[in-house]
This record gives structure tokens, C-alpha cells and sequence, in this order.
């Protein structure tokens, strides 16, 4: 009777057939992270992008300069470099938060005198903690009362 020593080809089949399973278990993992972080970050950013749209469209509504300060009465106050910079906090939602808020949102707002009216520029500058996630500028042009038909 003759005996193999060694180990049997089944088993090395299997030795294999687990280690290949287990490299393909690591790959997927880190696949599925990498997806949740990237999806993390779309979110926040979208989030942020509509939160600068939500404050461009304010500027744009305003009539004239003054309006822009009613427009943004809930928001802390200040000045920083000629400009008006109004200051909001809010969740991950775009609702009001307090300071340790998900977002900060920053709207510099400058009026300067354009014949024969005023022309507003806002910078609106979206942040995650000290990230800067999103930035957009917008302008708008107020004609002055008296010399509208």
C-alpha cells in the first residue's frame, strides 16, 4: 500500500479558495468606504451649495440697499473690509442652528455707487468647521427712486 505524504490537492484547493475570498472581502471594503466618504461629501457639499444659492437669491431680490440689512436681520452683524458681513449658523439641513452648527455662512455685501444708483456685490462663502466647502459672488444693480420711470 502506498502512501502520499504531504498535503492532499483538496486541501491546498481550499487553502486557496479562502485566501482569494478574503483579499476579495478587503477590496470590497474598502470600495464600500471609499463610496460612503464620497457620498458624505456630495451631500455636504450640495447642502452648501444650496444653502449660497438661498442668500444670492435674497441679494437679488433686494430693491434697494437697505432691504438687503431686513433680508438678513436674523443673521450677526459686522464689518470686514467696506463690506457688510452677515454671519448665519445652521444644521445639515440649511435650518437656523446655534454656533456649533454643521455650516457657517458668511455674505460680505458691498454697495458702491453706480450713475444712477448703487450696485450691490456679495460674496457668499459657505464653511464646515474652517473648510471652505462653497463661494459665490453675485451682483445687482439698484437704480435709485428718482430717476426710475
Amino acid at each position: 500500500m502506498k502512501r502520499h505524504s504531504g498535503i492532499s490537492p483538496f486541501f491546498l484547493e481550499m487553502v486557496f479558495v479562502l485566501l482569494f475570498l478574503s483579499l476579495s472581502c478587503a477590496v470590497l471594503l474598502r470600495l464600500f468606504s471609499a463610496a460612503r466618504t464620497t457620498a458624505e461629501r456630495s451631500a455636504k457639499l450640495n447642502a452648501a451649495m444650496v444653502l449660497a444659492q438661498s442668500a444670492a437669491e435674497k441679494v437679488q431680490s433686494a430693491q434697494t440697499p437697505a432691504e438687503v440689512a431686513l433680508l438678513f436681520r436674523s443673521d450677526r452683524h459686522g464689518r470686514k473690509g467696506g463690506s457688510d458681513l452677515y454671519t448665519a449658523f445652521c444644521d445639515a439641513d440649511g435650518n437656523p442652528a446655534a454656533r456649533g452648527a454643521a455650516f457657517r455662512v458668511e455674505k460680505a455685501v458691498r454697495a458702491s455707487p453706480a450713475a444712477p444708483g448703487t450696485m450691490l456685490e456679495a460674496k457668499i462663502t459657505v464653511f464646515s468647521g474652517d473648510e471652505t466647502l462653497f463661494a459665490l459672488s453675485t451682483k445687482k444693480y439698484c437704480p435709485d427712486r428718482e430717476s426710475s420711470p
